[in-house]
C-alpha cells in the first residue's frame, strides 16, 4: 500500500513539473549587431544595405507595421 502511494505521489509530482514546460514561448526584442571581432568578408556598401535591411525590420517590428515588415521578403520566396 505505501508502494502505491510512493509510486502516486511521484507520478503527481513528475506531472506537475513536466507541466510548468508547456508554455508558449516568451517573445524577445534583440537587435542585430556585428560583434567588433567578427571578419566581415564582403564590400563595406553590400555591409549596409544588408545592415540596414535589418534596421528596416526591426523598426517595423517595434512599430508593429507588418506591412513594413513583409516589404522585405521577396515576392519569389516560397
Amino acid at each position: 500500500m505505501k508502494l502505491r502511494f510512493l509510486i502516486a505521489v511521484c507520478a503527481i509530482v513528475v506531472g506537475a513539473s513536466s507541466l510548468t514546460l508547456c508554455h508558449p514561448p516568451t517573445p524577445t526584442i534583440t537587435k542585430v549587431e556585428v560583434p567588433p571581432y567578427a571578419t566581415v568578408t564582403t564590400a563595406d556598401a553590400t555591409a549596409t544595405i544588408i545592415l540596414a535591411a535589418f534596421d528596416r525590420a526591426e523598426q517595423a517590428i517595434q512599430t508593429r507595421d507588418l506591412d513594413g515588415l513583409l516589404s522585405l521578403y521577396s515576392k519569389r520566396y516560397n
